[in-house]
């Protein structure tokens, strides 16, 4: 079956790969998405990549291919319970949508009470799987999307300190479990809206942050005003206002032009700002020029200078913002050699950083993505549970039809709009035919608001933002920058 739709501006980013989590047969249907086999190529690490900063780490580690974060399988760490401690340990959230008996909430329709929902599953320790920070401060749960984290006392403190100092929507909260790494104990993390209760322990029962878009969830808790705007910052703290279309940013092409230029080895952060926020267009196929640029570190040092790429390193309250350039033959040329990437390519996705080690080394990110079309799959699936529930009714019933191939989205309304008004016994809401489709729709995007996950990256060879990123294959030429808050939403002048 078909149904036409419209493509998401912003689909799921590949996480590292937990190899032990794999071996488990309870979690092998949550982890069947591409990232998983595209980013295992990042368990090798590369011997010319140079160790990226930490925003206030230690320099005088650049240049060494040091591993920052730590796979630790599960059952080799300390769970056993603490006095006091209840709830699951780990939920693991599903891939894809499928359809789930709703939970009388009020929500759904009146007596419809199928919905689409993402799987979430209670994951025990021995078969959870961690990566844990150089440092041993931090940890997370080994799986595509983790709705939690591990940290000592003192990372979550650090953490709502500068989340508070942005005026960020959230903050972390500890609870509920513990587990010992390494010789120090670490505390279950979640986030919480500010001002609303603390999300239940049990799985499903997670916060809403209100909004599912990518750069929406970032700009919200970087504390920016608006749903797609940010400052671009460079190393020497200049900076640039980031405002995005639907699949690109015009400043940030212009840098990346600058970037591709660079052939002497000399654009500084002055140089790059005024390209930024310069009137010029880029030259012709910016992607390509681009790409083939800094292909194999080609623009390594200017990357260093600018604080861009693997180079980005935003603390805690701050974001990053990875771009795709286009290239004319709609390639990745930043490898090789070019790769098609088909539609799975992405105009931009944002992050936003909302703790990290002690020693700075880890980052830990809260982020989602736009989930809220009805997955083509799942829909089907609704479909044929509500088809089969109305048709047993008999009556006219029996003549509403499945779903087709042919179906063009106007078909598909009009056949979901049928079925619900056979399932509604409320005469006012069986009369608004498009009623109960958009009450399930609404629903939906209520529970995708509930589908954030963390992710953590590390200073070590591939473990850094750009490069888990660029190596997904959802992003072409790709550049990543450092992002806050507007300045002029922080008190100073607009830029």
């Amino acid at each position: 079956m078909r149904v036409r739709q419209e493509q998401q501006a912003q689909r799921q980013p590949a996480s590292r790969p937990a190899r032990a989590a794999r071996q488990n047969d309870a979690l092998a249907g949550l982890h069947t998405t591409a990232g998983n086999a595209v980013l295992a190529r990042l368990l090798a690490p590369r011997p010319d990549r140079a160790d990226g900063p930490s925003h206030d780490a230690a320099q005088d580690r650049e240049g060494l291919p040091v591993q920052r974060i730590t796979d630790r399988p599960g059952g080799s760490y300390d769970a056993s319970p603490q006095p006091g401690e209840s709830g699951p340990h780990f939920v693991a959230q599903g891939p894809e949508p499928r359809w789930a008996m709703g939970g009388g909430d009020g929500r759904e329709p009146r007596d419809i009470r199928e919905r689409l929902r993402y799987e979430l599953a209670e994951v025990g320790p021995a078969n959870a799987p961690l990566r844990v920070a150089d440092d041993g401060t931090l940890a997370v749960h080994g799986v595509d999307e983790p709705k939690e984290f591990y940290a000592v006392q003192a990372v979550v403190d650090n953490a709502n300190a500068a989340l508070r100092a942005v005026n960020s929507t959230v903050e972390l909260t500890t609870g509920g479990r513990s587990i010992g790494v390494g010789g120090q104990r670490l505390l279950r993390v979640q986030p919480t809206v500010i001002g609303d209760q603390a999300a239940d322990s049990r799985p499903g029962q997670f916060v809403s942050l209100l909004r599912s878009t990518c750069i929406s969830v970032a700009c919200s808790l970087i504390g920016s005003e608006h749903a797609k705007r940010a400052q671009a910052v460079l190393a020497d703290d200049s900076d640039f206002l980031l405002t995005p279309g639907s699949d690109s940013d015009t400043r940030a092409n212009r840098l990346a032009d600058a970037v591709a230029g660079d052939h002497t080895d000399t654009l500084g952060p002055d140089g790059a700002l005024a390209a930024a926020r310069g009137e010029g267009r880029p030259a012709a196929d910016l992607g390509r020029r681009y790409g083939e640029a800094t292909r194999d570190g080609g623009r390594d040092t200017t990357e260093r200078r600018l604080g861009i790429n693997k180079y980005a390193s935003p603390a805690p309250g701050e974001g990053f913002a990875i771009f795709s350039m286009l290239a004319a033959d709609q390639r990745d040329h930043s490898v090789s050699p070019p790769a098609t990437r088909g539609e799975n390519v992405w105009g931009y996705h944002f992050a936003a950083v909302v703790a990290r080690s002690l020693d700075g080394s880890c980052q830990v990110t809260l982020e989602n993505y736009s989930r809220n079309e009805f997955d083509e799959k799942a829909r089907a699936e609704l479909y044929a549970v509500l088809l089969r529930r109305a048709n047993a009714g008999r009556g006219w019933f029996a003549q509403l039809k499945p779903l087709l191939e042919s179906d063009d989205q106007q078909a598909f309304k009009a056949k979901f709009d049928e079925v619900l008004a056979a399932l509604v016994r409320d005469p006012e809401v069986r009369r608004n035919r498009g009623m109960p489709r958009l009450q399930l729709q609404q629903d939906f995007e209520d529970h995708t608001c509930r589908s954030w996950f963390f992710r953590v990256y590390g200073g070590g060879p591939g473990e850094s933002f750009h490069e888990q990123q660029a190596a997904s294959g959802y992003f072409n030429n790709p550049m990543t920058l450092r992002v806050q808050r507007p300045r002029a939403e922080a008190g100073a002048p607009a830029q």
